[in-house]
């Protein structure tokens, strides 16, 4: 009996040994320090902040001969390379300064007139904007737009972690590949903060698709063509049938 108790607790602790040799293995060990590590945990996996959004609102001063509401040639080609540069897309908002009508020549209405009907017949939707100062012989058209970029460490690039990772988690940083496709594919920056409202749903159209694609094709028809006394062709149709 008493052998019998000193070979189960030599294979007792060799067990535990085992175990505790190998759960010391599977942890990363510093190459400085020697100590067992964790170089990688979801709390070193992860930033607070991996997407900045930016507001920006370039401006465009349109200028206007002194005496006159004649938007020149001239000023709508700079204009245009203004809305390029800021790839401003069709359909987008544009701002117009809303100058003080009560002028004595009507020259403001007439300038507002210009820059807006020149920005409709260009395909953009124009807004007026009050404002407090004003320029002579001048309006400004406004642009807003948002911008999205990645968090400045992001910048610094994929880092392996020091020791070596045997638990299998993500490494650090290895988020940023994914901010910073998304901050570069998404289509409006600014949906990233403030999200648009979902359109109208139409269910009608969606069940109708599903419907044809449960009948499957329709059968085929062939058509001849024969032609009559006056010379014109009637088209018959039949419909296979087996």
């Amino acid at each position: 009996m008493k052998k019998l108790n000193i070979i189960t607790s030599k294979i007792v602790g060799s067990v535990a040994l085992l175990f505790t040799l190998g759960t010391s293995a599977c942890a990363p060990i510093d190459p400085e320090t020697g100590a067992f590590v964790d170089t990688a945990t979801p709390a070193t996996a992860s930033m607070s902040k991996q997407i900045n959004v930016q507001k920006l609102n370039p401006v465009f001063v349109a200028r206007f001969d002194a005496g006159s509401d004649t938007f020149s040639d001239m000023e709508k080609g700079k204009l245009l390379g203004f809305i390029q540069v800021q790839q401003a897309e069709f359909g987008d908002v544009l701002r117009v300064e809303l100058p003080n009508f009560s002028d004595q020549a009507n020259l403001n209405e007439g300038r507002y007139g210009a820059i807006g009907g020149f920005l409709e017949e260009e395909g953009f939707k124009v807004e007026p904007k009050l404002l407090n100062d004003g320029v002579s012989n001048s309006l400004r058209v406004y642009f807003t737009k948002y911008i999205a970029t990645i968090d400045p460490e992001c910048a610094k690039g994929w880092r392996k972690p020091v020791g070596l990772d045997y638990e299998n988690l993500p490494l650090p940083h290895l988020g940023c590949a994914t901010a910073s496709g998304l901050a570069q594919m998404v289509a409006d920056p600014k949906d990233l903060i403030s999200p648009g409202a979902m359109g109208a749903y139409d269910g009608e159209r969606a069940a109708k698709s599903i419907k044809k694609y449960r009948v499957g094709p329709k059968a085929k028809s062939k058509k001849s063509g024969t032609s009559n006394e006056s010379g014109t062709k009637s088209e018959s149709s039949t419909t296979d049938s087996k």
